[in-house]
């Protein structure tokens, strides 16, 4: 029985451990009647007992102790230790012996006379698997010729387990490194004419009915590797062309005796599409044939050579894929709830704001927010709406909302003035503090009065009239800061552009905004206090728990989903594991870790603009310039602290809700305390006194609220999958953001997402080191070399590519938008420019 080398065709999805996971995929192939090119795998034993052999895995394992996830240095230093150590080592005689007989063998059958030239490819036991891909972690080599290259390769490929980028993906995945063993596949190659890469299923939009393509001249690497922007065709399933987009193709790989070669494209086949009807039809046959037979979504490499395609690779692909739910939440008889063409203003507030989908009790929540927003304009002027605000429950349980903005009126002429005359004088802080008192009066107060009740019916009036309350603080809120600080600060910005002309205005009022020790600034500097503890102490230690108890205990109520709080979500404070995430993050970079260092660098932008506005003005004004200042900063300042203090109120009415609902558990009303946030405010009061049964009519909500979330995460806002509002409305408008607007940039969609922020230009490997936490990459291409960076990167932009090459596989997998193929992007934009990356539709938006 044959212990170290085995033919593909006798491998299958067992073989995983002898073969890895591109030799067994391959075997599947082969067995399964798909044309694979012959050849045959060096298995996992073979490198093991090379290591045995030569005493290496003792002494690989003393190298890479204690290697963290940032010690890129380390793992540099210890890759070309360990790949040098198993290149030199010599092969064991019984591998050689029968590396050399299968190898005669092999030759005989398939070369009839004629020179063979094989690929040698490495197949890990954690590589192409449903849950990591390692794409383009461990070597590959082309074109090569005779036995004694074909045993130098082998040992090529064991040492690529050992690459520095192959140690820092399994240490980013949880891989423990000495139990991923490495085979060989050593198989004939087809001298392509054509050649790519294949999704069964469609990795940037999700789709399943869709097959995406990505063909170029010459051997599949060229587009692998990403050399070239390709030739791309999104297909359906049933063989319908939905898009195709003509890649330029500049480059081919040719192959060569000993190795392959790069030549230019002639001008002509740059400008025709390389695959024809009849080749794409081939193709879509064998995409449905392999996705069957795997029974998921596969991503696959082919070739085309004189008018045949083979099948190179299979491997599940590894991001998220959606299932064919049906996203059309809305039944047949559903009406949408706002007919007119363009969502009032304050719709659109509550669209921002709302960014997650609230359960029933939220719209208690966003209900009595807006409340108290029209009762303040109704007091400067304005109507109030002709209805309330109210939630509308479908018939499937999911729930919409019908809103009714303020409107204008007569009277607003002479109250919006008296408003503003009254207000001139007064500063926010002065009008935010008696607020501030009385929210923390309130809180403790609706705390107390929660722990002394117990009784159901009063519990619920409880909650019912701390709503009512919270609507009078929200609209105090909203009168004691928006106004006083808008004037104060368009008072400011106006004195700024009278004295530094009007294109240095946005310059100079950033920088006035600078240093500010407003409340999200305090935030930072206090987690990174607690990074800096977990850096020095280590995140077991007494000091770093007592730091991070800490910072919960001032900033707990800050809500760990959502742009704005949601009596429905979790606070900080319950999900302490979001605090973690942010806390990694700082660590990935100790230049985060210097608060001083940050805030100095602020506060010398400030100190610089102050003086160079006190050089354009005389002494009396630039005192009454200083005055300004400070107004429109405290005026920030208030702004920040009373989006905290609401933060803290909603926290309040979460805490109330959370203890009715552990109530009705014990009074089995409910089946979960977390249930009662699938009960309308007004139905509180009726399920305590046990007059209205709830738990069918949760569980239908429950239900629907995951469908709206399951929208909501594929990119459809909660207020359109509801019917809140049309679809039309955003398709057109983001429609035409993207024809009219001159900042936008087409290019190809390789990976879902939006982010927007700096540029970061990296040409090659020399450049590394610029790339900061946040940043996004931009670059002419990427390498397997490049995969640490995608840690650091929050998106990824590159000038040639395809939704097959490197950068779209590994932002997939690292889950951060990527866009590819946009030619001279790297000339085009400037380290440090802000844009918005669009993964999805494949733009890009300078900012």
């Amino acid at each position: 029985m044959s212990n170290y080398t085995k033919m593909l065709s006798e491998l299958n999805k067992d073989s995983l451990p002898q073969a890895g996971g591109k030799g067994a995929n391959l075997g599947v192939l082969i067995n399964a009647g798909l044309p694979v090119p012959q050849g045959f795998v060096v298995t996992t034993g073979a490198y093991r007992a090379h290591l045995e052999a030569s005493g290496l895995k003792e002494r690989i394992e003393k190298r890479i102790e204690n290697i963290g996830k940032q010690d890129i240095d380390n793992m540099s230093e210890a890759s070309k230790c360990i790949s040098a150590w198993i290149e030199e080592a010599p092969m064991p005689v019984m591998v050689q012996e029968e590396l050399n007989t299968t190898f005669e063998s092999f030759f005989k059958q398939m070369s009839s006379g004629g020179k063979l030239l094989l690929a040698v490819r490495s197949s890990a036991t954690a590589e192409d698997l449903p849950s990591a891909s390692f794409a383009g972690q461990h070597e590959t080599f082309l074109g090569v010729y005779g036995k004694e290259d074909v045993f130098k390769h082998v040992k090529k490929c064991w040492a690529s387990l050992w690459s520095s980028q192959a140690i820092s993906y399994r240490v980013s995945m949880g891989f423990d490194h000495l139990k991923v063993d490495l085979a060989v596949v050593v198989q004939a190659m087809i001298d392509s004419e054509v050649a790519g890469v294949m999704f069964t299923a469609n990795p940037v939009n999700g789709s399943r009915d869709e097959i995406l393509i990505s063909a170029a001249y010459g051997l599949g690497e060229a587009v692998v590797s990403g050399l070239v922007t390709p030739d791309t065709f999104v297909l359906t399933k049933d063989g319908r062309i939905k898009e195709k987009s003509l890649g330029s193709k500049k480059l081919r790989i040719n192959l060569m005796e000993k190795g392959t070669t790069t030549k230019a494209v002639s001008k002509e086949k740059q400008k025709s599409y390389c695959l024809g009807e009849n080749e794409l039809t081939h193709l879509i046959k064998l995409a449905n044939l392999v996705e069957k037979h795997y029974g998921s979504p596969q991503d696959t490499e082919w070739a085309l050579s004189q008018g045949k395609i083979y099948m190179l690779q299979a491997r599940p692909i590894t991001t998220d894929i959606a299932d064919n739910e049906d996203l059309n939440i809305l039944g047949p008889n559903d009406k949408i709830i706002y007919q007119g063409k363009k969502a009032p203003s304050g719709l659109q507030s509550v669209m921002e704001h709302c960014s997650e989908p609230p359960t029933p009790l939220d719209f208690a929540y966003i209900n009595y927010s807006y409340q108290g927003v029209n009762t303040f304009f109704h007091d400067i002027g304005f109507k109030l709406p002709k209805d309330q605000n109210r939630p509308v429950e479908r018939e499937n349980g999911c729930v919409a909302i019908s809103y009714h903005d303020s409107s204008l009126s007569p009277v607003i002429l002479w109250k919006l003035p008296k408003y503003l005359i009254k207000c001139a004088s007064k500063e926010s802080k002065d009008l935010w503090k008696p607020v501030s008192e009385e929210m923390i009066a309130w809180i403790e107060r609706i705390d107390k009065e929660s722990r002394n009740t117990n009784d159901l019916v009063k519990y619920a009036k409880l909650m019912e009239q701390a709503m009512k309350e919270f609507s009078k603080l929200f609209y105090k809120r909203f009168a004691s800061t928006l106004i006083p600080g808008s004037i104060s600060v368009l008072k400011f910005e106006h004195l700024v552009k009278k004295t530094v002309r009007k294109e240095n205005a946005d310059q100079f009022n950033e920088s006035l905004m600078r240093a500010l020790p407003f409340r999200t600034a305090l935030q930072n500097d206090a987690i990174v206090k607690v990074a800096q503890a977990a850096a020095v102490y280590g995140k077991e230690s007494k000091i770093f728990k007592e730091e991070f108890d800490k910072f919960i205990e001032e900033y707990g109520d800050r809500p760990s989903v959502s742009m704005g709080p949601m009596v429905g979500s979790p606070t900080w404070r319950e999900k302490p594991e979001s605090v973690y995430k942010l806390i990694d993050a700082l660590l990935c970079d100790t230049d985060l870790l210097d608060s001083e260092k940050n805030f100095k660098k602020q506060e010398d932008d400030y100190e610089a603009a102050k003086k160079q506005i006190k050089e354009l003005m005389k002494l009396s004004k630039y005192r009454k310039f200083l005055k300004a200042l400070e107004k429109a900063r405290n005026a920030v300042i208030v702004r920040e602290e009373s989006l905290f203090f609401l933060e803290k109120l909603v926290a309040c009415l979460r805490r109330l809700a959370s203890k009715f609902g552990k109530l009705l558990v014990k009074k089995s009303l409910i089946n979960e305390a977390e249930d009662v946030f699938f009960i309308f405010l007004e139905e509180v009061g009726s399920v305590a006194e046990g007059k209205l049964g709830i738990k069918e009519k949760i569980e239908k909500r429950k239900k629907a609220f995951s469908k709206v979330y399951a929208a909501h995460e594929k990119g459809v806002h909660w207020m359109i999958s509801t019917g809140s509002i049309p679809k039309f409305e955003m398709k057109n408008k983001n429609k035409m953001d993207i024809e009219n607007d001159p900042n936008s940039i087409q290019g190809s969609p390789a990976s879902r997402g939006v982010y927007e922020g700096p540029v970061c230009i990296v040409r090659n490997p020399s450049e590394f080191n610029k790339l900061k936490k946040g940043d996004i990459l931009v670059s002419p291409y990427t390498a397997p070399v490049w995969t640490p960076l995608f840690k650091v990167a929050a998106a990824a932009v590159t000038e040639i590519g395809s939704a097959g090459s490197h950068a779209a596989i590994v932002s997939r997998e690292y889950g951060i938008p990527c866009v590819v193929a946009i030619d001279n992007i790297t000339n085009i934009l400037k380290d440090g420019q802000k844009i918005r990356v669009d993964g999805t539709k494949g733009i890009i938006t300078l900012l």
